[in-house]
């Protein structure tokens, strides 16, 4: 009978240690890919959360202008400088800029917006699609210079209708109807021929706050649970109180005062 040697199992580990390595070398290119694939995805999110920054500040802007433009180029800077973006807003992840091209449909009068990246690196084709499917709204791409695809190929445009350059590996984002709709936003200053843009149409609740530096106020009732301080006239129907030292009160364009109750004097 032959006996088993200690030697013998030797072959037995390294046949394990080589199925060992066999299985990492098979599995680490796969790991690598899903990492790969996951930091990708990271960067496309973080891509099209910032192109929703920027559109929702071409948004506001054009709301606020929609009776000054009818064709218009947009920049960043421009966005910056007017308050529409905060002044830390810098490219996307990939290195991208925007511009905004701004035109008005012949048809419907409505005012129409192309937003396509610029400058920066080019994407592939797969993470363009990646980007433009989780752009809020019509979100799409270039593959080809000039030519605007939307996301799943649901629209079509080109970046010369707007007078704009699209070049091919950049983001698009476009803009119509009610995106565009004026903004019910209280105006803070007068546009000329547009006094319904510093009109409010419910009542505002201060919360306690004040209202300073009120140069005229006017209208029906006025309700106070506390003192009413005047430094000049209370003249109801053009009489009233007034005081123009500190002893005496003096009825206003001397009216007289009349009464069905007492006058007391000390």
């Amino acid at each position: 009978m032959k006996k088993f040697r200690h030697d013998d199992d030797k072959g037995f580990i390294l046949l394990e240690i080589l199925a060992g390595l066999i299985v990492i070398g098979i599995a680490t290119p796969m790991i690598y890919s899903e990492i790969e694939d996951w930091l990708n995805e990271q960067l496309y999110q973080s891509a099209a959360l910032h192109a929703d920054e920027y559109n929702n500040a071409i948004k506001n802007y054009v709301a606020d202008k929609t009776s000054s433009l009818s064709s218009k180029t947009i920049t960043v800077n421009e966005l910056i400088q007017q308050g529409y973006l905060n002044n830390g807003f810098s490219r996307s992840p990939f290195g991208h800029s925007y511009i905004t091209g701004i035109r008005k449909n012949n048809l419907s009068g409505r005012l129409e917006a192309l937003t396509c990246t610029t400058g920066g690196q080019d994407i592939k084709e797969d993470g363009l699609r990646r980007i433009a499917g989780q752009i809020n709204g019509l979100g799409g791409f270039m593959l080809q210079n000039n030519s605007v695809t939307g996301a799943f190929g649901g629209w079509t445009d080109l970046g010369s209708n707007y007078q704009i350059t699209c070049n091919k590996g950049h983001i698009a984002m476009r803009m119509a109807g009610k995106d565009l709709e004026e903004s019910d936003r209280l105006y803070r200053y007068s546009v000329q021929g547009r006094p319904d843009l510093n009109r409010m149409h419910t009542g505002i609740d201060m919360n306690n706050n004040s209202i300073t530096n009120i140069n005229e106020a006017s209208g029906k009732n006025a309700r106070f649970s506390g003192d009413v301080t005047s430094n000049r006239w209370l003249h109801p129907n053009g009489g009233g109180f007034t005081m123009t030292d500190s002893q005496w009160i003096r009825a206003v364009n001397n009216k007289g005062i009349t009464t069905e109750g007492e006058l007391k004097g000390g």
